[in-house]
């Protein structure tokens, strides 16, 4: 019979795997994922589940930010799904050919939760036709065995997690997504102690590098903290995704210029992981990055700059002569500091931190701005974030718009080549 392990959507069973547990399927989990249940059958004996598992939310987020999100699965199932106008199914030992139209991914996807809703599960509807009504022709398609092992559940792709990142969507965000391999544990496969989600990942660090951790670079320290930070608090279940700039340790220089020269070196050597490199949304910034269009930059390393942001839009600033006037400062002044959230920018006197305008820019034709007090803007906002943490705090209290806007470009920065 052999040994086996599940990947299971809630109680949807997705796919087994005999003897062992496929690399990518670990791609999936972290082992801080691990766990170990205790129970007692239904005549009391002492049993143990091994498992990885997350929330169908967390599943969804990590397949995202490694390229497999759902546009890219629709485009798998257009790309390598086209089905013929008809089909011939096995119906009582007999084949019967349907006519068959309309099959698109909407509809597929449709179906696919009709059948997984049904009392009997997916596998037993597959070997056992006949107990287990089919209700429309795109069920036929979907259970019988005609897909030549090409397929899953009637979902031709290039990578199982297309597919998976698709039937994701059935599911609420609340739910589990595990990999129950308590079997091959039971059968000798594997330890309890073994770390199969690290080691899958080291295996397939060495055999391609699209599985690795995607490094951040910014201007400097503080952003890099503040980033990781509130990507701690916000997304934990992604953090280990990325990697981040160690000014601390590599003594590096920050500035915008620094971060060009870093972006160059990178270039140079010919390195292979995902880079994104993070630059202000200001005049300073946008100066220093003209210097990377001379440059042809490889598809593996993102330049971008903090998106434009509500809040700027008319915002307070300080100029030599004119006083107080609202600007737009997007593209101007727009350091990190900028969005840190409402109620960490307004002062004493509940009035937004102006920013002061320093140098023209002969070469932009345009001022470069900076907010006032920013060394405490800074340290109100770490304060901030370890309240939240321990909960001294609720997150709901704070404005975090702008830091899910620099958070989603990042989440979003890539796409499978």
């Amino acid at each position: 019979m052999g040994s086996y392990a599940s990947l299971y959507i809630s109680d949807f069973e997705f796919y087994s795997y005999k003897s062992a547990i496929e690399h990518e399927v670990m791609t999936l989990f972290r082992e801080s994922d691990k766990k170990r249940l205790d129970w007692k059958d239904d005549d009391g004996e002492e049993r143990v589940t091994y498992k990885y598992s997350n929330t169908v939310r967390n599943i969804k987020l990590r397949l995202d930010i490694m390229g497999f999100n759902l546009d890219k699965a629709k485009e798998e199932f257009i790309t390598y799904n086209n089905v013929e106008e008809s089909f011939s199914v096995l119906v009582d030992n007999k084949f019967v050919e349907l006519d068959f139209e309309g099959y698109n991914f909407y509809k597929w996807l449709d179906t696919l939760g009709r059948i997984a809703n049904k009392p009997f599960n997916i596998w037993e509807q597959m070997r056992f036709p006949k107990d287990n009504k089919q209700e429309s022709i795109m069920e036929h398609y979907i259970l019988n065995e005609h897909h030549d092992g090409e397929s899953l559940f009637g979902f031709k792709s290039t990578d199982f997690r297309f597919v998976l990142r698709a039937v994701l969507e059935i599911f609420e965000d609340g739910e589990e997504c595990s990999i129950d391999y308590s079997d091959l544990i039971d059968g000798g496969y594997y330890e309890e102690s073994d770390e199969i989600a690290k080691s899958s990942l080291e295996y397939l660090y060495q055999k391609t590098l699209s599985n690795q951790k995607i490094l951040i670079l910014t201007e400097g320290s503080t952003d890099i903290s503040i980033i990781k930070e509130t990507m701690s608090i916000l997304y934990p279940d992604v953090r280990d995704y990325y990697s981040f700039m160690d000014f601390n340790n590599s003594n590096a220089p920050g500035s915008a210029s620094a971060l060009v020269n870093s972006v160059k070196a990178f270039i140079g050597s010919g390195i292979n992981n995902k880079i994104i490199a993070l630059f202000d949304n200001d005049t300073a910034a946008y100066d220093a990055a003209k210097q990377l269009k001379k440059i042809q930059i490889p598809s593996n390393i993102k330049v971008l700059h903090y998106p434009n942001i509500e809040i700027a839009k008319k915002y307070p600033t300080l100029g030599p002569i004119s006083g107080t006037t609202l600007c737009d400062i997007n593209g101007l002044a727009c350091s990190i500091e900028l969005y840190l959230g409402e109620d960490i920018l307004l002062n004493e006197s509940e009035e937004f931190t102006p920013i002061q305008w320093k140098g023209y820019n002969q070469s932009l034709k345009q001022y470069q701005g900076e907010i006032l007090n920013k060394e405490q803007l800074i340290k109100n906002y770490l304060q901030l974030l370890k309240d939240v943490e321990t909960e001294s705090v609720l997150m709901s209290y704070h404005d975090w718009t702008g830091m899910e806007k620099i958070l989603q470009m990042i989440f979003t920065a890539f796409d499978l080549e």
